[in-house]
């Protein structure tokens, strides 16, 4: 594993593609400058969205990333994005991509730590304190099984994928997750980003029923909910899209979440 500059650097097989294809290497600088998508991702190093979806080109997906893949309202950098992405840039698909063995969801089942705490460990905590909060309240039977092991135990698990009842099934952590991606779609469609550019689209396409907009005039967000299975290498669907009145979900090509 690279571990200096020098060595990220060598051995770059994107930039080894790029002079040997043609097309990208002699790529204009102002192509693609409408992606399609924004990816929602974790911050964790091995789930980047060049990582998940390796087939797609440069110009494809404008990024954000953050522990645990959050949007929050006191959060300027997300909100911004997000308002970029879709008013200027005209992506018409926002994609939350949470992943399981997510240590920012296994910290929020833990306590917050006691006493003091430096500006570094105050600062993570204070980020996944809604994550904290949704562990606290959810309702999901996985999650509150969990709650019921005494916080003192929870706080000396290290395993993210503990299973519970010896069901392989029923894992926490990973319930926690896909709660928190849900959250998360939730979060972007009401925000102010969204609804403000659903009432532009319904003024100005007077949708009734799945009418489709003009190409060229503004055009429906979907917003959709997946988590990112390492160990299988998959994306999987949590099944929880939204999108403006009057416009049908666009098909999912990833397998649903039975939970």
């Amino acid at each position: 594993m690279a571990s200096t500059l020098k060595e990220i650097v060598e051995n770059n097989a994107f930039v080894k593609s790029v002079h040997e294809d043609p097309i990208l290497h002699h790529m204009p600088p102002d192509v693609n400058v409408n992606p399609p998508f924004m990816f929602l991702g974790c911050s964790d190093s091995r789930v980047s969205e060049g990582t998940i979806f390796q087939n797609v080109l440069p110009g494809v997906l404008f990024a954000e990333r953050n522990i645990a893949n959050q949007f929050l309202p006191n959060d300027n950098n997300v909100q911004s994005a997000l308002a970029y992405a879709v008013s200027a840039l005209g992506v018409t698909h926002v994609i939350v991509m949470g992943h399981y063995d997510c240590g920012g969801c296994l910290a929020a089942t833990k306590p917050r730590p006691t006493g003091a705490l430096d500006f570094a460990s105050a600062s993570v905590q204070n980020w996944i304190e809604p994550i904290r909060n949704l562990f606290a309240t959810s309702d999901r039977f996985e999650v509150s099984e969990h709650r019921k092991v005494p916080a003192a135990e929870r706080a000396l698990v290290d395993e993210l994928k503990v299973v519970v009842k010896n069901d392989p099934e029923f894992v926490p952590v990973h319930a926690l997750i896909e709660e928190n991606v849900k959250v998360t779609v939730r979060r972007i469609y009401e925000s102010a980003t969204i609804q403000n550019h659903y009432a532009k689209l319904s003024a100005e396409c007077n949708v009734e029923g799945n009418a489709e907009p003009p190409q060229d005039e503004i055009q429906p967000v979907f917003i959709h909910g997946f988590v990112y299975d390492l160990e299988e290498a998959r994306v999987l669907n949590l099944g929880v899209s939204l999108g403006p009145p009057g416009f049908d979900i666009p098909p999912i090509p990833f397998r649903p979440v039975h939970r």
